[in-house]
């Protein structure tokens, strides 16, 4: 999880929420598996030990990448805005000095100039109010030499899936409120994300990739990722259990003979010299 767009987003993560959704990440049927691909796949070259993860959660990035960190001894700083993640993050790594923890985000991290290595996030970009910000922040972090890899969702993320979502809002929800949690999360395509990098990355080879997959489900498939991330969306609904019935009711309009479909669009950005 990561770097949120406003205070509501954040707030959403209390210790109560971030709970249900460390309980959810590994299960959650349309980002986990390929969140997890694109961790292991990261490389980390003999000269760059010292790895911070924006956005971190609960520490899921390292969770995966745990087994990596102890063969090439590297350490992990993970930061996130979100003090209910970053309380389970330093419960659950207590025992493990090679990680910690801090509040901040990808528009104020709270460390010097050229002090890490490598960067990686999963999921957290397209939460900020600013990648243009966000961007400059990780070229300032950013050792020379050192690399970079993120991942977050795509301007068409969902695209088709949300039509019914949509429909379902506009029973409990008034325009102004739709609108505003439509803005909650920055929507770039690939090209617009490439050229961010590359002008304050000028002198790396900066390379883009979008990835697109139809994920099918049942209604409750679907649910446990919405319930672990849409508070922020939702919190403005008086009736929460009239708006799910009718969410169901709008899902069914778009299921297929495999299931509910969900159009997934995730942006990969590889940063190294």
């Amino acid at each position: 999880m990561g770097q949120y767009g406003n205070e509501q987003t954040i707030v959403s993560y209390s210790a109560k929420g971030a709970r249900f959704y460390e309980a959810q990440l590994t299960e959650n049927l349309a980002y986990g598996n390929l969140t997890i691909d694109f961790l292991k796949k990261i490389e980390f070259p003999a000269n760059q030990k010292n790895i911070l993860d924006i956005g971190c959660g609960t520490g899921f990035a390292f969770d995966v990448l745990d087994k990596k960190f102890e063969e090439l001894d590297l350490t992990g700083l993970g930061i996130d805005p979100a003090k209910g993640m970053v309380d389970i993050a330093r419960e659950k790594f207590a025992g493990k000095k090679r990680y910690s923890f801090e509040i901040g985000c990808f528009e104020s991290i709270p460390l010097p100039d050229q002090s890490v290595d490598k960067i990686i996030s999963t999921l957290a970009l397209h939460w900020v109010t600013s990648i243009e910000a966000s961007v400059k922040e990780m070229h300032r972090v950013l050792k020379p030499g050192g690399s970079i890899d993120v991942l977050m969702i795509a301007y068409d993320d969902g695209f088709n899936f949300k039509k019914p979502v949509v429909r379902a809002m506009e029973k409990h929800m008034t325009f102004p409120q739709i609108m505003r949690s439509a803005k909650l999360a920055q929507r770039v395509d690939k090209n617009q994300l490439k050229a961010m990098f590359e002008e304050n990355f000028n002198d790396y080879k900066v390379d883009v990739q979008n990835i697109k997959q139809v994920i099918y489900g049942s209604f409750q498939d679907h649910m446990m990722w919405w319930k672990a991330r849409s508070s922020a969306i939702t919190h403005e609904i008086k009736d929460m259990e009239a708006f799910i019935i009718d969410l169901e009711s709008e899902m069914k309009e778009i299921e297929t003979s495999q299931g509910i479909p969900f159009d997934l669009s995730c942006l990969i950005v590889s940063i190294c010299k």
